[in-house]
């Protein structure tokens, strides 16, 4: 498939561009083609394979059918049946299936284990469909693998290509060495979700054929030979007989186990009811005697305590008395005081009410000398009065 699909490129019979870039630009991507087709005809085989045991899966039933149930002695023409229809008409998975199924009863004289024979064979044939996809599962993690080292072979060879000093000619080189890398992933990607896709259609037609053989298989071989008695009947009786001797002796042992346990479990809490109430009476003395002890100490701490507060109540009111009595002190002196220089105030405003009359009068008398004409020798007189006046507020002002 891999060799007429590049031939057909090469030959120009498929001259689609897009077909060409993906499938014939890079030596990688014809090794995931190449792959992509092989997992496409193991798959396309296997696709056939199932389609032919349908069709042979069709001619049932196999074996002859009775009317009712068989000795198991029957299984020996079972299996010349079987023989003759398969020569007859060729191979199928039900005749596969049952001719183990047959040599196995032939073999054991029983059909006891019939149902989980079946059970085995079905999963046997289940994990050897599943292993027959490992190539495929192999090829459909490989494709994603060549298409992420095509694009590390792209990218490395646009930065080897990658010249700053000629811009033109590296960027065709760069963006060439870039198509390859997303060239080859996206077909890698591509190919492997078709492959997948086939893959999940085959694998359950084949799951569809196991489960349809499974059925056949089972409605063949169910309650087709009678249940096998003599012997083994004897045996079952044998087992049987010993089971229940084995049984009995069991059970009694378990009961003169059962009335030893219970007296001594009966012995156990009668000793453990009086060391319970040896204990209890043990705590009362002893929990009386502590509570005794550490109220007659507690009672002293108590005494101890209530003194030393009392002195130390005697002391803070004392120095408070000392306090309050200083303080009454400091406020008598204060309130004097404060009398005092009331009054010196009130000496102060008097004197400069007396001052203002003083000045009043130095005006009108300095208005009657200006009209006199002794002008000068009244204003100089007038200011050494008004200096002597000033000097004495000062000194008042001082003293208050």
């Amino acid at each position: 498939m891999s060799f007429v699909f590049y031939a057909a490129i090469h030959k120009g019979w498929i001259c689609q561009p897009l077909m060409v870039r993906y499938f014939a630009g890079h030596p990688i991507e014809y090794i995931t083609t190449a792959m992509f087709f092989i997992g496409i005809a193991i798959l396309a085989v296997k696709y056939t394979q199932v389609s032919l045991q349908r069709k042979a899966l069709k001619s049932v039933p196999v074996l002859e059918p009775y009317p009712q149930s068989v000795p198991i002695t029957a299984v020996h023409a079972d299996i010349e049946y079987l023989l003759k229809h398969e020569k007859e008409k060729g191979s199928s998975p039900l005749t596969v299936r049952l001719k183990p199924l047959l040599h196995l009863i032939c073999r054991s004289r029983s059909a006891a284990n019939l149902d989980g024979e079946i059970r085995n064979l079905a999963e046997d044939a289940a994990v050897k469909a599943d292993t027959d996809y490992g190539l495929v599962r192999l090829i459909l993690w490989a494709v994603p693998m060549l298409g992420f080292l095509g694009t590390v072979i792209g990218i490395t060879a646009a930065l080897d290509n990658l010249d700053l000093n000629a811009i033109n000619e590296s960027s065709q080189k760069l963006s060439a060495g870039l198509a390859v890398a997303f060239d080859t992933t996206g077909l890698a990607i591509a190919l492997d979700v078709l492959l997948f896709f086939v893959q999940f259609l085959v694998h359950r037609e084949e799951m569809n054929l196991l489960a349809e053989t499974d059925r056949l298989a089972d409605a063949e071989l169910r309650g087709r030979y009678e249940p096998n008695h003599g012997k083994e009947d004897e045996q079952f009786a044998f087992v049987k007989k010993i089971l229940e001797t084995m049984t009995g002796t069991i059970e009694q042992m378990t009961a003169r186990q059962t009335a030893a346990l219970e007296e001594l479990m009966t012995a156990a809490d009668r000793r453990y009811a009086d060391m319970t109430a040896q204990s209890a009476d043990t705590l009362k003395i002893s929990l009386a005697a502590a509570l005794n002890e550490n109220l007659g100490r507690h009672a002293e701490s108590l005494a101890i305590a209530e003194s030393e507060l009392l002195l130390e109540i005697k002391e803070s009111a004392r120095q408070y008395s000392d306090t309050l009595r200083q303080n009454t002190s400091g406020i008598l002196l204060l309130q004097q005081e404060t009398a005092r220089q009331t009054e010196t105030v009130r000496n102060v405003l008097e004197s400069r009410s007396q001052l203002l009359q003083l000045e009043h009068q130095l005006k009108n008398n300095l208005s009657v000398l200006a009209n006199v004409g002794n002008f000068e020798e009244t204003v100089n007189s007038l200011a050494a009065a008004i200096h002597l006046l000033n000097s004495n507020r000062r000194s008042e002002l001082k003293a208050v």
